[in-house]
Order: C-alpha cells, then structure tokens, then sequence
C-alpha cells in the first residue's frame, strides 16, 4: 500500500486527512494506523539514510517540481525522449516524463490494450493523461498484426472491443493459420493431459518445444501442466513459478539453519537435506548462539558438503547485507529478520533457469514481450481468468487518487486485456482451454470470455470436446492414514478443504504448528470470555474492573510467542472485551460455556467445542467468538452451522440459532438458513471423510495461503 501511495504520488498527509474525515468509522481506524505505519517507516528511513526505490522516483519528482532551475538543466541534457510501453508507466513516472519533456516534443509508444501491471501503478489511462498533457501530440495508429494469424488476430480483437473505454483501433493480419481451438475438459486431470499430449504430437510432428509455450493466470495454475508434462516425458521448464526463498535449495539451507536454531525443530527436520545432517546440526547449535552468523554459515555449508549452487551463493550474500545493517549478528538475529522477510511475501527473483529447447511455462504477465508458434492458455473459468478482484481492505480510498486517471480501473476489463496479451503470443495456433471441475467438486463456470469469443469471430474459432483422462495421481499425494474411524473438528475439516497437504502434515505426521501471535491473543480473549461466562452462570455479574482482572490472570498464566507485539494485543484484547461487555454481552447468563460434544456422523465422528450457548424464548442460541477480523461466509457458515449438528446429536436441541461476534468490530452476525446450513455442513464433512479414508492428500498451493502456512518449509509444493 505504501509502494503504492508513492507511485501515485498521494502524501501521508493527504490520507490522513481523509482517515479523519470519512463517515466509514472502521476503514477510517484502518487508515490511520497504516499512516502510523507508514510514519515509523519512513523515521526508521531517515535513520539509517534509506531510501527504497520507490523513493528513488518520488523524490525526482519532487526536486524537479520544487527547483525549476534543476528541471531546466535536465530538460536541456535532455531535449529528446522516447518511452516505449507507456501504459505500464505508474504516476510518477508519467510526471516525470512530463516534467523532463515538458518543454520539447516528447515521442512514446504504447497500446492501452496492453494494460495489465495495475498491481504496481500503472493504468490504461496513462495515454488518456499523456494526450491532456501534450494536447498537440499526433497520433498514429498501428493496427497490423505482423506476427499473428488472421484468425488468432480476429478472435482476440472480437474479445477486445469488449472494453467499451479503449482508444480506437483497427486490428488486421494477413498471416495464414488455423482457427483458435476452445478444449473444454471434463476435470483438471483430462485438461492437463490433453496440453501435454498435445503438444507431445505437436514436437513429433517437428515443433521445436522452445516454440511452444503454456501461458497461466497464476504460478498455482501451472503445477498440473508442468505434472503432466513430466508424465508425458515432454522437455519443458517452468519459468519463474518460485521466488528466491522457494527454491528448494533455499528452503534446504534455511531449514537447517532453523534446525541449528532450534534442534527440536520437527519441521525444519521434515527436510530430507536438514534430516540427513542432523547429528552436525546439533553439533552446531551450541556454538550458534557465540559465532557470528556469516562464519556459522560457511562452516555449516563446508561441513555439510551442500552443493553452492548461485542461489546458495546469493543466501550467503544476503547473510552479509544483514549483518551489514544489523549491530547484532547473531543466528538469533538474523532468524528473526528472515522470519519477517517470509511473512511479508516480497522476494527476490532466483538465478534464472536456462529454458534451452523445452516447452515454456509462464505466467501471462512473464509472458509480456515474447513470442511462440503454438500457445495454450489453461483455466478460463470464472474465479481464474477473469480472476475474482482481490480484498479492498488495503487499497487506498478513490478520494486520495488523482482524479484523472486513477480510482476507475475496471477489474474485468484488465482481465479481458490479460487474456488479450496472452492469445496474442501465439503466431500460429492458439488453445483455449478449461475444465469443469477443479480441486474441491464443485462445478466451475466457463470464462465470460469464452461467450464474448464465441459471439464477436464465430469463423475464428472451433471448439473440441476433450474426453476424460484416466486420474493419475502422483506418488507424494499418496499417504496412508491412521487406521480407524476418521475423527474430525471444524479446523481439521478446514485444513483439508483448503489444502489436503496441510492437513496430512498436521494430523497424520504429527508435525507440530508453533501459535501465532494472533491464535494465542484468540486463546486468552476465548479463556476470559469462558471464566466470565461460568461467573455469570453462578450469578455473578461482570463489571469493568472484574473483567480487567480476569484478563491480567489469564494474560499471565500464558506465554505469548511475540514479545514485540504484546503489548498491543494485550491492550487492544482489553478494550475488545469491554466494549463486548458494555454492550451487554455479558448480561444473559448462558446455559453452556465451552461446550465439548463428539458425534457420529455418516461414518465419521464429529468433535468440536461450542464456545456459549444461552436459553431464549425460542430455543437455543450458539454463539462463536471470533477474534480475528470477519471471515469469509461460507466459511464462517460452515463452522457454526457444525457446532450446531453438534449441539443437536449431543445435546438434544432442535431450534437453534446461530450467531458470530467479532470481537474486534464489535459486531454480531445471526446466521439465517440453519437447517439448510447443518445439511451441507453435514456433506462437506462426509466428503472430506471420505478424502481422509481414501489416503490421497494433493497439495492446493495458493500464493497466500502457503505464505502464511506453517509447513511451507517441509513442502515441496509451496508458493
């Protein structure tokens, strides 16, 4: 968000005044802490004299704006200046060409149907701007395709001129070729294998496999290919897909790095190169916590014999940049500055792989620039491309953004442009492809672009039906489980429909995961509420200082993982449960408090507990106390809606209702449909049972979720 506001050129002060102003209480408190934040950084900045490359182009920006005698110097150095790929400029680096060119003729080249970094800044309006700052410019069109077939070109300009908002163009080629191929697929195994055979018979009719290229929306979408591929012995290599910190040779290093930290480490061992040097990783520990991390780095590689391979190499650089800026060069140290590294999610690109004459796998945006004789784009289907747009909760209010050309971007239609760039990386053949079912059962709708395709060039393409694949399913998905019946909570049912993987480290290896910061503040905010609920059960009433007092006993008696950010949970944990408290939800006594309950259910056992249940005129109310921020909805459906199955096998209650209090809003949620709600909850759990029994545990890699999962070391499949 920070990278962001300084690319559109929004100061702090500007953002504070509308987090001060905004009728949106909640987003408003939001804002103001990141402009704490983003505060502390930049004083932290000016401490050490850093500057992140962001500020690199502010800061020109501003000089230039506040020196005129500064810009007329650089103006004249430079009195002719050519841009090529203008629409991927962010703000600032439009002022910047408009300040140093202001004064000449400036020359740029670019295509607002080729539009897709609004990730980080740049916008199609960045010719709209270019044309209002220099009205005089001329301009001139250029509509042939010299690389595309006719019929590649005609689909992909029927898909375009779908976005209404474009500046006008004609899109012709001359080129021969076939017509764009639409492969629908019965499921995520017959899609794969279909490109991979495919494109198997397109190498043994004489393709080059260099000339060949898989182009997905995300890296997750790529590992079924690339599987696939390998099954069908077609040389291929997958281009980016792992930042620096994922390669496996990073997180071997790293995982013995956590071992010599921690020697009971049973993740960091979950590595086979940590596990086979285990006896020098104890045998290091001891002198880790008295040598400088640099020296305990070369003596833990020399004595090991890993390879020191380039991307090991830059690790060891990285070691010394820390200690560079660190007064404490300890292993300590520098494992907690890489833990924050790994959370963040920035990386680094690894050493580049070298594709020599194999089929490319590649992101679309990878993709940006090159060229390939055959291409297939997988998984157009809604959720995928058009991807669903991410959370808002971290994008900056449209009222802070230039009013010209920020703050209307079209999520669909970049979408549609992605797509655009994509088909137009093919020269001579073209696959579009999807299937109707993905991981989790449930049925997937075909792509929107798909139909507007089908309407605007029905000559351009032809659709294939594609039959189903016999399922393969790798070895490392295969994992027997305990025998038994299979005994499942909410979280465990969760963890497998997020990701089978994680679940089988977790309750079939028995690998430990260390708390959070923020799951032990839900644990204490949760034991509070439960010494309150049983006080008020014996007729006791709650006031502000007994539940001030229940909180410090409970906050004592547990160890918090975070010794840096205690404090403000236990402050803000304080405030949470009085303003719960002084909005009376303490004044019912309940019938329950953390109620256990194990149940049969379709072959399977249910257990869980029921953080409170009261008495009304009704019947039964179960209520959940939520800690974090609000969840998704079917998630959160799916966790009450089992507590009620639970309530009512174990407990004998018909008519419930359900609600959720989000303890750090301060709001409630009834939850209607119940009966509907205990039915599905009912199927998704026999249909995880039924997953568990049958021993198959694939993993689901998904940027995010690997990023926070606490076996992303151990797994070879993590993002």
């Amino acid at each position: 968000m920070l990278e962001r506001m300084k690319q559109e050129l929004v100061p702090i002060d500007r953002l504070e005044r509308w987090a001060g102003s905004t009728d949106d209480l909640e987003r408003g408190q939001l804002m103001r802490a990141c402009v704490r934040l983003f505060r502390a950084y930049e004083r932290e900045c000016r401490k050490r004299q850093l500057l992140d490359f962001d500020d690199l182009l502010l800061l020109a920006v501003r000089m230039l704006e506040k020196h005129p005698s500064v810009l007329r110097r650089y103006s004249a150095r430079y009195p002719h200046v050519l841009v090529d790929e203008y629409q991927d400029l962010n703000l600032a680096q439009e002022r910047l060409v408009e300040l140093v060119a202001g004064p000449s003729d400036p020359f740029i080249v670019g295509d607002d149907d080729q539009s897709i970094y609004r990730f980080r800044g740049a916008s199609r309006a960045s010719l709209e701007r270019f044309l209002t700052t220099f009205p005089g410019a001329q301009t001139i069109t250029l509509g042939r395709n010299r690389r595309s077939s006719r019929r590649i070109v005609a689909a992909a300009a029927g898909l375009i001129a779908n976005n209404l908002d474009r500046l006008p163009k004609q899109l012709r080629s001359v080129e021969p070729g076939p017509a764009v191929e639409l492969w629908p697929c019965p499921d995520a195994s017959s899609e794969a294998s279909a490109i991979a055979q495919e494109a198997g018979r397109l190498i043994a009719g004489g393709a080059a496999p260099s000339s060949i290229a898989v182009l997905c929306r995300t890296n997750a979408i790529a590992r079924p290919i690339a599987a696939a591929l390998a099954v069908e012995r077609v040389p291929h290599v997958v281009i980016g897909g792992r930042g620096f910190h994922d390669r496996p040779e990073i997180k071997d290093v790293i995982a013995m790095l956590r071992a010599v930290h921690d020697p009971s480490d049973v993740i960091a061992l979950a590595r086979p190169a940590a596990a086979a040097v285990r006896p020098l990783l104890e045998s290091l520990a001891e002198a880790a916590k008295a040598i400088d991390v640099r020296d305990l780095f070369f003596d833990l590689m020399e004595h090991s014999r890993y390879p020191g391979t380039e991307n090991v190499s830059r690790f060891a650089e990285d070691i010394a940049e820390f200690c560079e800026s660190s007064p404490d060069h300890s292993l300590d140290a520098f494992m907690r500055y890489l833990d924050l590294v790994l959370l963040s999610g920035e990386d680094e690109e690894p050493a580049q792989v070298d594709a020599g004459e194999a089929i490319q796998v590649m992101t679309i945006h990878q993709s940006k620039g090159l060229e390939f004789d055959m291409v297939f784009v997988p998984s157009l289907v809604e959720g995928r491309l058009p991807q669903w747009g991410r959370s808002p909760r971290f994008e900056l209010p449209p009222a802070v953004l230039e009013p010209l050309v920020r703050g209307r971007e079209d999520l669909i239609a970049e979408e549609r442009r992605l797509l655009y760039v994509a088909m137009t990386r093919a020269r001579r053949k073209l696959f579009l492809t999807w299937a109707e079912h993905y991981e989790g059962g449930r049925r997937w709708r075909p792509s929107r672009f798909l139909e507007e395709l089908r309407g605007a060039s029905p000559r351009a393409v032809l659709q294939r039906e594609i039959p189903p694949a016999a399922v393969i399913v790798p070895e490392v998905s295969r994992n027997g489980h305990r025998a038994g019946p299979v005994q499942l909570s909410f979280s465990a049912i969760a963890a497998y429909k997020d990701c089978p993987r994680q679940y089988w480290y977790r309750h079939v290896q028995d690998l430990p995961a260390p708390q959070s910061a923020e799951a032990v503040h839900g644990v204490i905010l949760h034991e509070v509420l439960r010494r309150a609920g049983e006080l008020r059960r014996q007729g006791k009433p709650i006031t502000q200082a007994r539940l001030r007092s229940i909180h410090r006993e409970v906050w004592s008696a547990t160890r918090f993982p975070d010794q840096r950010r205690a404090a403000a949970f236990k402050r803000n944990g304080a405030a949470e449960l009085e303003t719960y408290r002084a909005q009376g939800g303490l004044d019912t006594p309940p019938a329950y408090v953390e109620e256990p309950f194990s149940v049969a259910v379709d072959g399977w056992t249910l257990r869980g507990v029921i953080d409170r249940i009261d008495s009304t005129a009704e019947g039964w109310r179960i209520i959940d106390y939520k800690s974090g921020r609000p969840i998704a909805r079917r998630r959160r459906d799916l966790q009450v809606a089992l507590y009620a199955v639970g309530a009512k096998a174990a407990l004998s209650m018909e008519a419930v209702q359900l609600e959720v209090v989000y303890l750090a809003s301060g709001e409630s949620v009834r939850v209607e449909g119940v009966a509907g709600l205990m039915r599905e909850a009912e199927a998704e759990g026999s249909e995880v049972a039924e997953g568990i029994r049958s021993g198959i545990f694939p993993s689901r890699p998904e940027r995010r979720r690997c990023r926070l999962c606490p076996y992303r070391l151990a797994c070879a499949d993590a993002l």
